[in-house]
């Protein structure tokens, strides 16, 4: 019968029979049984309601929230058979099965997942409720969201106080890391990095970051007073990953990928070209080859010829597993990323095994053993240099198709650039580098009672590192003209050894269940040894030699640099105590003392390092139990007395150095002191006191830290450049003050979390720090313009003359009061004899104009979930301080000043220089033939901040379901950009370059007559006309079996 018939004609239902009816309504009934309505409360642990607690039924994307009071509801289709997932930030998730029930009340647990999180401290670990020093963590999974080539590069931007500022862009550079700021003046500012227990020595790009488990940072003295004099600069420890019991499982983490250029450098077309050096009035006039460019409509652009897009890829393949008594982990990594510059490149092989084993009930043993051999190409190299000089007037290739070696040919650059396409030759530009280092640690324990522990550490770190460079005639970065034609080389050999030997006692107790004590006492020594060797040779026959056979060079182009032919020998030895208590785990205290002593201060070997700490859990006092929104809290005070000891290990004994005399035909060698001794050195000691706030708000929804610290370093070593007249050029002495404040703050939030399965959490940091020099070696004397160290001033500054701008030509009759004239730079009138301005401008008119020091950085990351998908994005800022360009500034003047563009500066980077129809305030107009333009070096300083986001990946992670069919425990998938894009930069925005991140480090920042600040040099981070910032795109996997 049709629906319709019995919809519009009721008086035909009653053909519907009985049993009809009866079949419908056990079918209703059915129904209506299978879905069931289930209703409950949710507790805590003070069975009081919990708002807001996720209620999912598990498997499925159905579920609800509690209410303001706790309560739920929720309707399920068969109570038999579901299970009810209770989930809530900062407690325990649970599954209840509702075994037809259709009432649930639950009782949440707090989750003492975070307090009780185990974080190393250096000679052990200790609970996170526990810590009373400055400490920060990042685990393995954080590392992993920025895929990068080290460890430096994944820390940046992640850690308040942690300061990693890139100084190369390279295939394999690294970075400089400060924390909390700079403190001494010459001596070293790098922290000490220990990995695995064992101070670790050499550059930290040789550690493969796949193998580190974890990275914990120690920032205040209470916290690295027990690495004594190595601990003023902070400590990075790293742990690698070890074997866990149970089956084996083989993992593999790897990514492959490509790499292009950030930007280009903005150089003058062909048009711009010639306009600029029509208006320059430039002497020399065209080349041939530049006139016949010209007539022909030539616009080279060498940047295209020379830039390629580079690759990089990543594997890591490793096994760990064990039983009770004996765990393993093996794992055997391989990194490549060739650059986008031949013969840039950068291989690194990694190889890491670690066995811990039970003897008996009471021994431990175990060995960690990382192997890395690391090849690099082209890192001398820069051929930026002299493409950037290249005319784009002249051709890339000559009528015939083959290239055109020489496109300067014809004009004063002609022994300085050659075509960029010599770069694919790799057999003629050759700076291959090979390190290998083995860094081995071997640990006995033996439990001698209950609580009561001995353990021998010993480890044994080898280095090698040989390095050949050689630069055929005919090539970009050795081209010369006529007979000054020649090939260079040099070889370079290194070796140090490291040994350490540590005996640690520890004990620990708990009295009346109150009462927890602890003590770990400490005898070590350490023994460093280094050697290096470099010979340098010219003219050799035939390219093929390149720098493998010395003898067939110009014997009298040999040389070998007195800098880089050492030996050096140091030995350190040291005793430590520590006691770390607390009460009812509300009250903490933490007290330590170290003693130093180094061979490298021979009359001033030993130095006390005390500290202590004190804490106070606030949040577990009875008075916060009814403060609810309130779930940690604690407060957190440190003092302490660190040294730092960066020096080289000679430095109280002077050095010689060779010179050369000529006499007639006959050269003559002989010595003469560099480097005065001074056998009273002693070592720099800071003191830092620091006052710290953990907390966390709705049950960790919101947690983090604050610090502020204050910390002093007197006695600095510093190296004092002496005047030519002393016949030395300087001397090592204990000479200065140094002072710095700041405030960090981490903060990490949860800000959604839904029954559905979406997640966005995030973590945030910030550091400000300031610091001044205090004093210097003569108290009456405040400036120290040699050096570049002025009191009440940062460490590192900019000391020059201020620009205003460009004189204009209504300016005219102003300006040749000045002796200038309209379209020179218009330096600011700061000072006279008489401490004001008086109509001249003269080296009183020269100050402090910046910083290398930003005012704050900070960092940022995001992390969105949705069922099987993950995003996250990684951001970085840097705010305030200079930074200098130097390809925007003749520093120092030169042959053709400021049209250096061509020759001494020398680049065609594209600026906006002065005309009588372009009034521009920011470059001058350029004046060909004109030797040493005054104030150029002012053109080179600007605004150092940006915000950058420095990485976005997108992952899958195969669903649960499949794996199993697959029998695979997990499975991930993704991709990644690594410096997507530049959120804000005024250098960027101003079109002055792309990237205000560091491509170079220590150039020679001159100030106006060429004289160099050896303070600033020595530590500049600039950006110049160096290998390009690149970006990466990166497809990877993550498979363990």
């Amino acid at each position: 019968m049709k629906l319709k018939t019995l919809l519009f004609y009721p008086d035909r239902w009653r053909v519907l029979t009985p049993t009809a009816f009866l079949v419908l309504f056990t079918f209703i009934t059915f129904q209506v049984s299978a879905q069931q309505v289930i209703t409950g409360k949710v507790s805590d642990e003070n069975n009081v309601g919990m708002p807001g607690v996720n209620v999912l039924v598990k498997g499925t994307s159905a579920g609800t929230t509690s209410d303001s009071d706790g309560n739920y509801s929720l309707t399920v289709s068969d109570p038999n058979q579901v299970t009810l997932v209770f989930s809530f930030i900062g407690y325990t998730s649970q599954e209840v099965p509702i075994g037809g029930r259709t009432t649930v009340d639950i009782t949440m647990q707090p989750s003492l997942a975070t307090l009780s999180e185990v974080v190393v401290v250096g000679y052990g670990t200790q609970k996170k409720s526990d810590i009373t020093g400055a400490v920060a963590s990042l685990s393995q999974s954080a590392l992993t969201e920025v895929s990068n080539a080290n460890v430096v590069q994944a820390l940046q931007g992640r850690i308040a106080g942690v300061d990693i500022a890139r100084t190369g862009s390279r295939p394999g550079a690294g970075g400089q890391i400060r924390i909390r700021g700079n403190r001494s003046l010459s001596g070293s500012n790098d922290p000490l990095i220990v990995l695995d227990g064992i101070p670790y020595q050499g550059s930290i790009n040789d550690i493969n970051s796949d193998d580190i488990a974890s990275v914990d940072v120690l920032k205040d003295a209470s916290a690295t007073a027990i690495y004594g004099s190595r601990g003023s600069n902070g400590v990075i420890i790293l742990t690698t990953k070890r074997g866990k019991s149970g089956t084996p499982q083989i993992y593999y983490n790897g990514y492959v990928g490509i790499s292009k250029a950030l930007g280009k450098y903005d150089l003058f077309n062909a048009k711009e070209f010639k306009a600029f050096r029509d208006y320059s009035g430039y002497t020399a006039g065209y080349s041939p080859m530049e006139l016949e460019g010209i007539a022909n409509g030539t616009d080279s652009d060498w940047q295209d010829v020379a830039f390629r897009n580079g690759h990089v890829s990543n594997h890591e393949l490793g096994i760990s597993g064990g039983s009770n008594d004996v765990t393993y982990g093996f794992s055997a990594g391989y990194f490549k990323e060739q650059g986008i510059l031949d013969p840039q490149s950068f291989e690194r092989f990694s190889l890491r095994s670690t066995i811990d084993a039970k003897i008996g009930s009471r021994i431990r043993v175990g060995l960690n053993s990382l192997n890395t051999l690391n090849y690099t190409n082209g890192e001398g190299v820069n051929p930026m240099y002299a493409i950037a000089r290249i005319t784009p007037l002249a051709p890339v290739y000559n009528a015939n198709g083959t290239p055109n070696l020489y496109p300067q040919a014809g004009t004063v650059d002609e022994t300085a650039t050659m075509n960029p396409l010599t770069l694919w030759n790799d057999t003629d530009i050759v700076d291959r580098r090979r390190r290998l280092r083995t860094f081995n640690s071997l640990y006995g324990e033996v439990s001698i009672v209950d609580g009561l522990k001995y353990r021998l550490n010993v480890g044994v770190d080898f280095r090698q590192d040989n390095r050949g460079t050689y630069t055929g005639p005919n090539t970009i970065m050795n081209a010369a003209a006529g007979t000054t034609k020649q090939a260079s080389a040099t070889v370079a050999n290194g070796e140090a050894w490291t040994y350490v030997l540590e005996n640690l006692l520890t004990y620990e107790k708990t009295f009346a269940d109150v009462h927890r004590l602890s003590f770990t006492g400490l005898f070590s020594v350490q023994k460093d040894r280094n050697f290096n060797t470099q010979m340098n040779g010219s003219n050799f026959p035939f390219g093929e030699v390149q720098y493998y056979n010395f003898s067939l060079a110009d014997r009298n182009s040999i040389t070998l640099p007195g800098n880089n032919n050492n030996f050096t020998t140091s030995g350190l030895m040291s005793y430590m105590g520590r006691v770390n208590y607390a009460f009812n785990d509300k009250y903490l205290l933490t007290a330590t003392f170290r003693r130093d002593g180094s061979s490298v201060f021979p009359k001033n070997q030993f130095l006390n390092y005390p500290a202590f700490a004190l804490g106070w859990n606030v949040s577990k006092e009875d008075f916060m139990s009814g403060i609810k929104p309130i779930n940690n809290l604690k407060v957190r005070l440190g003092y302490g007395v660190t040294g730092n000891q960066g020096i080289p290990a000679n430095a109280t004994r002077g050095s010689l150095a060779q010179n050369r005399y000529n006499y007639s035909t006959t050269n003559v060698f002989g010595y003469f002191v560099s480097t005065l001794p001074n056998i009273d050195l002693r070592w720099e000691d800071t003191k830092q006191y620091n006052l710290g706030i953990d907390f966390g708000l709705f049950n960790n929804r919101i947690s983090g830290s604050i610090e502020l610290y204050r910390q002093t370093t007197d006695n600095l070593l510093v190296q004092k450049s002496l005047p030519r007249s002393n016949g030395a050029n300087s001397y090592w002495t204990n000479a200065a003050s140094t002072r710095s404040k700041g405030m960090e703050i981490n903060l990490s939030t949860v800000n959604i979390e839904t029954p559905s399965g979406f997640s966005w959490t995030s973590d945030f940091n910030i550091s400000l720090n300031r610091e001044e020099i205090t004093r210097l070696a003569d108290p009456t004397i405040k400036n120290d313009i040699g050096n570049g160290w002025f009191v009440g001033q940062p460490i590192n500054v900019i000391y020059d003359f201020t620009k205003e701008g460009i004189w204009q030509i209504e300016d005219a009759v102003e300006a040749a009061t000045y002796s200038r004239k309209p379209g020179e730079i218009r330096i600011k009138d700061i000072s006279g004899p008489d401490g004001t301005p008086d109509g001249k401008i003269t080296d009183l008119d020269r100050s402090v104009i910046g910083t290398f020091q930003p005012k704050w950085i900070g960092g940022m990351t995001h992390r969105f979930a949705f069922k099987n998908f993950e995003l996250s994005t990684v951001w970085f800022a840097r705010m305030g301080g200079t930074l200098v360009a130097t390809y925007l500034a003749t520093n120092g003047g030169g042959d053709q000043g400021y049209f250096g563009f061509n020759s001494a500066r020398p680049n065609q980077y594209k600026v906006d220089y002065w005309t009588p129809n372009n009034p521009t305030n920011a470059f001058p107009a350029p004046t060909g033939g004109v030797t040493n333009l005054p104030y150029s070096s002012t053109l080179s300083y600007y605004d150092a901040s940006f915000v950058k986001v420095r990485n976005i990946t997108l992952g899958y992670n195969l669903p649960s379901e499949l794996l199993e069919r697959i029998r695979v425990t997990s499975f991930k998938v993704y991709v990644s950009i690594q410096n997507p894009f530049i959120v804000y930069s005024p250098f960027v925005r101003d079109g002055l370059g792309f990237d205000p991140e560091g491509t170079g480090t220590g150039g020679a920042v001159q100030t106006q007559g060429g004289e160099t600040n050896q303070g600033v040099s020595a530590r500049a981070i600039t950006v110049g006309l160096n290998t390009p910032s690149v970006r990466w795109y990166t497809l990877g996997v993550n498979i363990k079996l």
